[in-house]
Parts: structure tokens; C-alpha cells; sequence
């Protein structure tokens, strides 16, 4: 089917020719299951176009315009889109498996149930992105901006957030297994019931966060600041929280076998029937901390604790 623009007669077919002949308009057309497979279309406008079901597989798009585009169910495999404006984009559905979107403009886009394997989304502008229920395994969101974003039941399983900011991000249910966290940007972010077990999430910022009935099993959470966060019910077995900050965190009912909080501030920290078996809590500072009703604790540790200013041992 052919397009009308400013007077003539667009065909798919015929873009890679537009291109050559120095053509970089392409507003508001329809492009749906068109084949542009491996095609350079770099710096070129297709804002409001639609490439509904399209194979852009290997395409260069660098530096072009797709505001408001409809990219729906497209394959966009190993596509070359860094730098471009994808404003409001709608990617439901849409394949970018080890695609390049590096310095780009996805704010506000929507790539519900995406695949993003193995993509590269290096200081990519995210916020207020949907990736609910995406696939992002093995993807490189380095210093990434995810302000807002929704990323619920989305997987980034091995994926690389170092120095990503993701302040009041809605990342419910996500799965973070063995992803890079480092000196991240969490705070505020919803994190109930998020897998990340053996993440490294060194140095992070979770003040105020929501990790109530997440699986933290294992995870390295060295310097993370913690400062009232919500920890209810959550698994911290075996994480290692060294010189951590837990100042006024709720951790109720957390199980934290065999967790280091060695030098960890955990004054006025309330963790009232939490599972502590194994804990080394050397150095740590506990002046406040509420201790009501916890399990796992020897005699050892409740006199150590009480000497130091925690509140509610129980002596049996």
C-alpha cells in the first residue's frame, strides 16, 4: 500500500531510494509489515509513522526521529537506534533482542512484554518508560535514567544497572537475579516482592525504599544506605550488609540467617519477630533497635546487644 506526502506517492519499497536522493521527511506514514531489514535510515524523521508488525532487523536509525511512533510487534533485531528520539514510542510486544539504544530518548515510551536481551542502554533517557512484563536478561542500562519508570514483573536476570537512576521507579515483582546494582538510585523505589538474590547492589541508594517480602538471599549490600526502608518479611539470608545503614529501617519479621552487619548502623531499627540465626553483628551500632519477640539469637548476643543500648531482649 502506498503513503501520500506533500503531493506524491510514498511506497515502502522506495525509501531506501528517498534516502539516497538526501530525503529525511517521513512523517506520519504508515509503514505496517514493511521490510527495511539492514537499511540505513540514519538521522531521519519518523515521527508519528507506523511500523506496526515491520522487519527493521539490523536497520541504522541513529540519531532519527520517532516521536509518537507506533513500533508495535516490530523486529527491531540488533538495530542500530542510539540517539534516537523515541518520545512517547509505542514498542508493545516489539523485538529489540541485542538492538543499540545508547544515548536515546525513551521517556515516556511504552515497551510492555518487549525483548530486550542483551540490549545496550547506556545513559539512555528512560523515565516514566513502561517495561512492565519486558525481557531485559544480559541488557547494559549503565547510568541509565529510569526516574518513574514502571518495571513491574520485568526480568533483568544478569542485566547491568550500575549508577542507574531509578528514584520512585515501580519495579513490583521484577526480577533482578545476579544484576548489577551499584551505587544505583533506588530511593523511594517500590521494590515489593522483587527477586534479587545474589545482586551486588554496593553503595546503592535505597532510603526509603519498599523491599517488603523481597528475596535478597545472598545479595551484596556493602554501604548500601537502607535509611527507613520497609524490609517486612523480606529474606536477607546470607547477604552481606557490612557498613550498611538500617537507621529507622523496618525490617519485621525478616529472616536474616547467617547476614553480615558487621559496622552496620542499625539504630532504631525495628526487627520485632525477625529470624536472626547466625547474624554477626560486630561493630555494629544498635543504640534503639527493637528486638521483640526475634529467633536465633544466643545469650552471647542478646548481652552484647542489651550493653549496647538495644531495646527489648527477651531473656528465656
Amino acid at each position: 500500500m502506498k503513503n501520500q506526502k506533500s503531493g506524491k506517492n510514498v511506497n515502502p519499497n522506495d525509501i531506501p531510494q528517498d534516502y539516497a536522493a538526501m530525503e529525511r521527511e517521513f512523517q506520519n506514514l504508515s509503514f505496517s509489515e514493511a521490510s527495511l531489514s539492514g537499511v540505513d535510515l540514519s538521522g531521519t524523521d519518523f515521527s508519528h509513522a507506523n511500523f506496526n508488525g515491520a522487519d527493521l532487523s539490523k536497520v541504522n536509525l541513529s540519531g532519527s526521529k520517532l516521536v509518537w511512533a507506533d513500533l508495535n510487534r516490530a523486529n527491531l533485531n540488533q538495530a542500530n537506534l542510539s540517539w534516537v528520539n523515541l518520545f512517547h514510542a509505542s514498542l508493545l510486544w516489539a523485538n529489540l533482542n541485542e538492538a543499540t539504544l545508547s544515548g536515546a530518548n525513551l521517556s515516556s515510551a511504552r515497551l510492555n512484554h518487549a525483548n530486550l536481551k542483551f540490549v545496550k542502554l547506556i545513559e539512555t533517557n528512560l523515565t516514566e518508560v513502561d517495561l512492565q512484563g519486558a525481557v531485559l536478561t544480559h541488557a547494559d542500562l549503565t547510568r541509565a535514567n529510569l526516574f518513574k519508570a514502571i518495571l513491574k514483573e520485568t526480568d533483568l536476570t544478569d542485566a547491568n544497572l550500575d549508577d542507574a537512576i531509578l528514584r520512585e521507579s515501580n519495579c513490583e515483582g521484577a526480577i533482578l537475579r545476579a544484576a548489577c546494582l551499584r551505587r544505583v538510585d533506588l530511593e523511594k523505589a517500590q521494590l515489593q516482592e522483587t527477586i534479587l538474590n545474589e545482586a551486588d547492589l554496593t553503595k546503592a541508594d535505597l532510603i526509603g525504599a519498599d523491599l517488603s517480602h523481597a528475596d535478597l538471599t545472598n545479595a551484596i549490600l556493602v554501604e548500601v544506605s537502607l535509611e527507613l526502608a520497609s524490609l517486612l518479611n523480606t529474606d536477607l539470608s546470607g547477604s552481606n550488609l557490612e557498613q550498611a545503614s538500617l537507621f529507622n529501617a523496618n525490617l519485621e519479621g525478616a529472616v536474616l540467617k547467617r547476614a553480615n552487619l558487621r559496622n552496620t548502623d542499625l539504630r532504631h531499627a525495628n526487627f520485632k519477630n525477625a529470624y536472626l540465626e547466625g547474624v554477626d553483628f560486630y561493630g555494629s551500632r544498635v543504640k534503639g533497635a527493637l528486638f521483640n519477640d526475634v529467633v536465633g539469637l544466643t545469650e552471647q548476643q542478646k548481652q552484647w546487644l542489651k550493653g549496647n543500648g538495644a531495646l527489648n531482649i527477651c531473656y528465656l
